[in-house]
Protein backbone atom coordinates (compact mmCIF):
# COMPACT_ATOMS: atom_id res chain seq x y z
CA UNK A 1 0.00 0.00 0.00
CA UNK A 2 2.78 2.54 0.88
CA UNK A 3 4.69 1.55 -2.58
CA UNK A 4 1.21 2.45 -4.60
CA UNK A 5 0.69 5.65 -2.35
CA UNK A 6 3.80 7.04 -3.55
CA UNK A 7 3.14 5.94 -6.97
CA UNK A 8 0.23 8.23 -6.41
CA UNK A 9 2.09 10.97 -5.35
CA UNK A 10 4.32 10.82 -8.26
CA UNK A 11 2.22 11.01 -10.84
CA UNK A 12 -0.01 13.62 -9.29
CA UNK A 13 3.34 15.46 -9.33
CA UNK A 14 3.92 14.97 -12.87
CA UNK A 15 0.49 15.82 -13.80
CA UNK A 16 0.92 19.26 -12.40
CA UNK A 17 4.10 19.88 -14.06
CA UNK A 18 2.84 18.41 -17.46
CA UNK A 19 -0.62 20.49 -16.74
CA UNK A 20 -2.19 17.26 -18.68
CA UNK A 21 -2.90 13.62 -17.76
CA UNK A 22 -1.46 12.60 -21.14
CA UNK A 23 1.59 13.94 -20.50
CA UNK A 24 2.26 13.07 -17.15
CA UNK A 25 1.39 9.04 -18.43
CA UNK A 26 3.98 9.71 -21.01
CA UNK A 27 6.79 10.80 -18.86
CA UNK A 28 5.77 7.89 -16.32
CA UNK A 29 5.23 5.00 -19.02
CA UNK A 30 1.45 4.98 -18.23
CA UNK A 31 -1.45 5.56 -20.21
CA UNK A 32 -4.02 8.64 -19.84
CA UNK A 33 -6.86 6.02 -18.13
CA UNK A 34 -4.49 4.91 -15.89
CA UNK A 35 -3.20 8.14 -14.60
CA UNK A 36 -6.58 9.61 -14.02
CA UNK A 37 -7.78 6.62 -11.98
CA UNK A 38 -4.82 6.65 -9.91
CA UNK A 39 -5.32 10.37 -9.70
CA UNK A 40 -9.18 10.02 -9.11
CA UNK A 41 -8.08 7.13 -6.26
CA UNK A 42 -5.54 9.92 -4.47
CA UNK A 43 -8.45 12.29 -4.10
CA UNK A 44 -11.14 9.86 -3.10
CA UNK A 45 -8.65 9.19 -0.29
CA UNK A 46 -7.80 12.21 0.88
CA UNK A 47 -11.40 13.38 0.76
CA UNK A 48 -10.79 16.43 -1.89
CA UNK A 49 -10.50 17.36 -5.20
CA UNK A 50 -7.21 17.90 -6.12
CA UNK A 51 -7.29 19.02 -9.80
CA UNK A 52 -10.44 20.29 -11.70
CA UNK A 53 -10.51 18.39 -15.24
CA UNK A 54 -12.06 20.41 -18.44
CA UNK A 55 -11.89 18.94 -22.04
CA UNK A 56 -9.44 21.75 -22.77
CA UNK A 57 -7.08 21.70 -19.65
CA UNK A 58 -6.64 21.30 -15.63
CA UNK A 59 -6.57 23.23 -12.96
CA UNK A 60 -4.83 22.78 -9.76
CA UNK A 61 -6.79 23.82 -6.88
CA UNK A 62 -5.99 25.41 -3.65
CA UNK A 63 -5.98 22.06 -1.81
CA UNK A 64 -4.13 20.51 -4.68
CA UNK A 65 -1.91 23.37 -4.46
CA UNK A 66 -1.02 23.02 -1.03
CA UNK A 67 -0.88 19.21 -1.02
CA UNK A 68 1.68 19.63 -4.17
CA UNK A 69 3.98 21.14 -1.77
CA UNK A 70 4.08 18.51 0.20
CA UNK A 71 4.76 15.81 -2.06
CA UNK A 72 7.37 18.02 -4.23
CA UNK A 73 8.86 17.55 -0.65
CA UNK A 74 8.72 13.97 0.40
CA UNK A 75 9.50 12.76 -3.19
CA UNK A 76 12.73 14.96 -3.15
CA UNK A 77 13.80 13.94 0.31
CA UNK A 78 12.77 9.78 -0.36
CA UNK A 79 15.11 10.76 -4.50
CA UNK A 80 18.02 12.20 -1.91
CA UNK A 81 17.89 9.09 0.58
CA UNK A 82 18.29 6.56 -2.37
CA UNK A 83 21.01 8.78 -3.71
CA UNK A 84 22.94 8.67 -0.43
CA UNK A 85 22.48 4.81 -0.60
CA UNK A 86 23.42 4.17 -3.90
CA UNK A 87 26.34 6.25 -4.67
CA UNK A 88 27.74 6.41 -0.69
CA UNK A 89 30.27 3.70 -1.95
CA UNK A 90 31.69 5.83 -4.91
CA UNK A 91 34.22 8.77 -4.94
CA UNK A 92 32.48 11.84 -5.79
CA UNK A 93 34.55 12.82 -9.19
CA UNK A 94 34.31 16.37 -11.40
CA UNK A 95 34.27 20.22 -10.56
CA UNK A 96 32.68 21.42 -7.53
CA UNK A 97 32.07 25.31 -7.52
CA UNK A 98 31.47 27.31 -4.43
CA UNK A 99 31.03 30.61 -3.57
CA UNK A 100 31.83 32.23 -0.27
CA UNK A 101 31.98 35.61 1.58
CA UNK A 102 35.84 36.65 1.19
CA UNK A 103 36.84 37.34 4.95
CA UNK A 104 34.91 34.08 6.61
CA UNK A 105 35.60 31.92 3.57
CA UNK A 106 39.51 33.06 4.08
CA UNK A 107 39.46 31.85 7.95
CA UNK A 108 37.04 28.98 8.07
CA UNK A 109 36.36 27.64 4.33
CA UNK A 110 40.25 27.80 3.06
CA UNK A 111 41.92 25.98 6.06
CA UNK A 112 39.27 23.19 5.14
CA UNK A 113 40.93 22.60 1.63
CA UNK A 114 43.63 20.21 2.08
CA UNK A 115 41.10 18.08 4.43
CA UNK A 116 38.43 17.59 1.91
CA UNK A 117 40.53 17.01 -1.37
CA UNK A 118 42.42 14.20 1.00
CA UNK A 119 39.24 12.81 1.52
CA UNK A 120 38.39 13.14 -1.86
CA UNK A 121 40.79 12.73 -4.46
CA UNK A 122 38.95 12.66 -7.51
CA UNK A 123 37.24 15.98 -6.98
CA UNK A 124 38.72 19.16 -8.36
CA UNK A 125 37.49 22.28 -5.85
CA UNK A 126 37.13 26.20 -7.35
CA UNK A 127 36.48 28.33 -4.42
CA UNK A 128 35.50 31.81 -5.36
CA UNK A 129 36.05 34.62 -2.57
CA UNK A 130 33.48 37.57 -2.62
CA UNK A 131 31.74 40.01 -0.71
CA UNK A 132 29.32 40.73 -3.78
CA UNK A 133 26.24 39.48 -4.29
CA UNK A 134 26.30 36.11 -6.57
CA UNK A 135 23.25 34.69 -8.13
CA UNK A 136 24.81 31.04 -7.94
CA UNK A 137 22.18 29.35 -10.20
CA UNK A 138 22.93 32.13 -12.99
CA UNK A 139 26.71 32.23 -12.27
CA UNK A 140 26.75 28.58 -12.39
CA UNK A 141 27.86 27.66 -8.85
CA UNK A 142 26.99 24.39 -7.20
CA UNK A 143 27.00 25.39 -3.37
CA UNK A 144 27.58 28.55 -1.98
CA UNK A 145 27.53 29.96 2.14
CA UNK A 146 25.47 32.86 2.94
CA UNK A 147 25.85 35.20 5.99
CA UNK A 148 22.35 36.95 6.83
CA UNK A 149 18.81 36.92 5.85
CA UNK A 150 17.30 34.37 2.28
CA UNK A 151 15.40 36.21 0.34
CA UNK A 152 15.87 33.18 -2.80
CA UNK A 153 13.33 31.20 -1.48
CA UNK A 154 14.00 28.41 -4.85
CA UNK A 155 17.40 27.66 -2.33
CA UNK A 156 17.63 24.91 0.01
CA UNK A 157 19.40 25.54 3.18
CA UNK A 158 21.80 23.99 5.80
CA UNK A 159 22.19 25.57 8.88
CA UNK A 160 26.02 26.10 9.85
CA UNK A 161 25.97 28.46 12.81
CA UNK A 162 24.96 32.22 14.28
CA UNK A 163 27.06 35.14 13.21
CA UNK A 164 26.90 36.77 16.59
CA UNK A 165 28.22 40.49 16.45
CA UNK A 166 30.00 42.36 19.28
CA UNK A 167 31.13 46.27 19.41
CA UNK A 168 35.01 46.00 19.80
CA UNK A 169 38.22 47.89 20.48
CA UNK A 170 41.58 47.61 21.72
CA UNK A 171 42.57 48.26 25.49
CA UNK A 172 44.76 51.16 24.55
CA UNK A 173 42.19 52.87 22.21
CA UNK A 174 39.80 52.70 25.60
CA UNK A 175 42.56 53.80 27.59
CA UNK A 176 43.12 56.90 25.62
CA UNK A 177 39.57 57.80 24.47
CA UNK A 178 37.08 55.53 27.18
CA UNK A 179 34.51 53.39 27.27
CA UNK A 180 31.08 54.24 25.81
CA UNK A 181 28.45 52.53 28.75
CA UNK A 182 25.07 52.97 26.61
CA UNK A 183 24.49 52.59 22.95
CA UNK A 184 24.32 56.63 22.91
CA UNK A 185 27.82 57.22 24.05
CA UNK A 186 28.92 55.72 20.64
CA UNK A 187 27.75 58.99 18.93
CA UNK A 188 31.34 60.35 20.34
CA UNK A 189 33.45 57.59 19.53
CA UNK A 190 35.39 57.26 16.31
CA UNK A 191 33.27 54.76 14.50
CA UNK A 192 35.01 52.57 12.03
CA UNK A 193 32.98 50.96 9.35
CA UNK A 194 32.50 47.97 6.68
CA UNK A 195 30.78 48.77 3.44
CA UNK A 196 29.01 46.78 1.55
CA UNK A 197 28.62 48.60 -0.47
CA UNK A 198 27.00 51.62 1.26
CA UNK A 199 29.11 51.91 4.85
CA UNK A 200 26.79 50.13 8.17
CA UNK A 201 26.62 53.35 9.83
CA UNK A 202 23.04 52.30 11.57
CA UNK A 203 23.99 49.68 14.68
CA UNK A 204 20.73 48.48 16.42
CA UNK A 205 21.13 46.94 20.09
CA UNK A 206 18.82 45.14 22.29
CA UNK A 207 18.69 46.14 26.07
CA UNK A 208 17.69 43.48 28.89
CA UNK A 209 14.41 44.96 28.66
CA UNK A 210 13.94 44.24 25.10
CA UNK A 211 13.82 48.04 24.15
CA UNK A 212 16.02 48.29 20.68
CA UNK A 213 18.82 51.51 20.61
CA UNK A 214 19.21 52.36 17.13
CA UNK A 215 22.10 54.39 16.57
CA UNK A 216 23.71 56.06 13.57
CA UNK A 217 27.68 56.19 14.57
CA UNK A 218 30.24 58.01 12.32
CA UNK A 219 33.81 58.07 11.98
CA UNK A 220 37.10 58.66 9.81
CA UNK A 221 37.46 55.40 8.19
CA UNK A 222 34.93 52.91 6.18
CA UNK A 223 36.35 49.62 3.68
CA UNK A 224 34.88 46.82 1.94
CA UNK A 225 37.88 44.87 2.78
CA UNK A 226 37.32 43.02 6.52
CA UNK A 227 41.18 42.52 6.55
CA UNK A 228 41.50 46.67 6.25
CA UNK A 229 38.66 47.03 9.11
CA UNK A 230 40.77 44.87 11.44
CA UNK A 231 44.42 46.38 10.52
CA UNK A 232 42.14 49.90 11.61
CA UNK A 233 40.84 48.68 14.85
CA UNK A 234 44.44 46.75 15.74
CA UNK A 235 46.10 50.09 15.34
CA UNK A 236 43.93 52.24 17.66
CA UNK A 237 42.14 53.67 15.47
CA UNK A 238 38.36 53.48 16.42
CA UNK A 239 35.90 50.85 17.27
CA UNK A 240 34.26 48.66 15.10
CA UNK A 241 31.09 46.21 15.20
CA UNK A 242 32.56 42.58 14.04
CA UNK A 243 31.36 39.39 13.72
CA UNK A 244 32.66 36.84 16.41
CA UNK A 245 34.34 34.54 13.56
CA UNK A 246 36.45 37.52 12.36
CA UNK A 247 37.55 38.71 15.77
CA UNK A 248 36.76 35.33 18.51
CA UNK A 249 40.78 34.91 18.67
CA UNK A 250 41.60 38.70 19.18
CA UNK A 251 39.01 38.96 22.22
CA UNK A 252 40.28 35.11 23.45
CA UNK A 253 43.98 37.08 23.66
CA UNK A 254 43.02 40.31 25.36
CA UNK A 255 43.91 42.17 21.44
CA UNK A 256 40.17 43.51 21.62
CA UNK A 257 37.55 44.01 24.40
CA UNK A 258 34.11 43.49 23.74
CA UNK A 259 31.88 46.56 24.55
CA UNK A 260 28.32 47.43 25.58
CA UNK A 261 27.83 43.86 27.38
CA UNK A 262 24.72 44.24 28.01
CA UNK A 263 23.20 45.81 24.97
CA UNK A 264 23.01 42.88 22.18
CA UNK A 265 23.92 43.56 18.38
CA UNK A 266 21.23 41.52 15.83
CA UNK A 267 22.67 38.39 14.64
CA UNK A 268 22.59 36.71 11.48
CA UNK A 269 22.48 32.85 10.35
CA UNK A 270 25.29 31.20 8.37
CA UNK A 271 24.28 28.94 5.85
CA UNK A 272 24.78 26.89 3.26
CA UNK A 273 22.51 26.82 -0.07
CA UNK A 274 22.23 24.90 -3.15
CA UNK A 275 19.99 25.26 -5.82
CA UNK A 276 17.78 22.27 -5.26
CA UNK A 277 17.47 18.83 -3.17
CA UNK A 278 16.01 16.74 -6.51
CA UNK A 279 18.98 14.84 -8.32
CA UNK A 280 21.65 16.68 -5.47
CA UNK A 281 25.45 15.65 -6.65
CA UNK A 282 27.27 13.72 -4.51
CA UNK A 283 29.96 16.05 -4.87
CA UNK A 284 27.47 19.08 -3.48
CA UNK A 285 26.28 16.40 -0.22
CA UNK A 286 30.15 15.68 0.54
CA UNK A 287 30.88 19.10 0.80
CA UNK A 288 28.27 20.74 2.99
CA UNK A 289 28.43 17.31 5.02
CA UNK A 290 32.17 18.03 5.72
CA UNK A 291 31.31 21.99 6.72
CA UNK A 292 28.66 20.60 9.25
CA UNK A 293 31.24 18.23 10.89
CA UNK A 294 33.66 20.87 11.34
CA UNK A 295 31.21 23.71 12.57
CA UNK A 296 28.87 21.00 14.53
CA UNK A 297 25.89 22.30 16.27
CA UNK A 298 27.98 25.37 17.70
CA UNK A 299 30.91 26.67 15.81
CA UNK A 300 34.27 26.32 16.82
CA UNK A 301 35.01 30.24 17.66
CA UNK A 302 31.46 30.26 19.47
CA UNK A 303 32.99 28.02 22.03
CA UNK A 304 36.47 28.90 22.76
Amino acid sequence: MLVENITDLLIFAHVVKQGSLSAAGRDLGYSAAVVSKRLQRLEERLGTRLVNRSTRKLGITEEGARYHEYCVRVLAELEEAEALITKGSRQPKGTLRVTVPAAFGRLHIAPLVPKFLRRYPELRLSLHLSDGIVDIIEDGYDVAVRIGEMKDSNLVVRHLGIDHRFVVATPSYLAKHGAPSCPEDLLQCNALLFANPAPLDQWQFVDGEGVIHSIRVSGNFETNNCEALREAIMADLGIALRPAWDVWRDIQNGSLKVLLPDYTPPSFNIQAVYPSRRHLSQKVRVFIDLLQEVFGDTPYWEKE
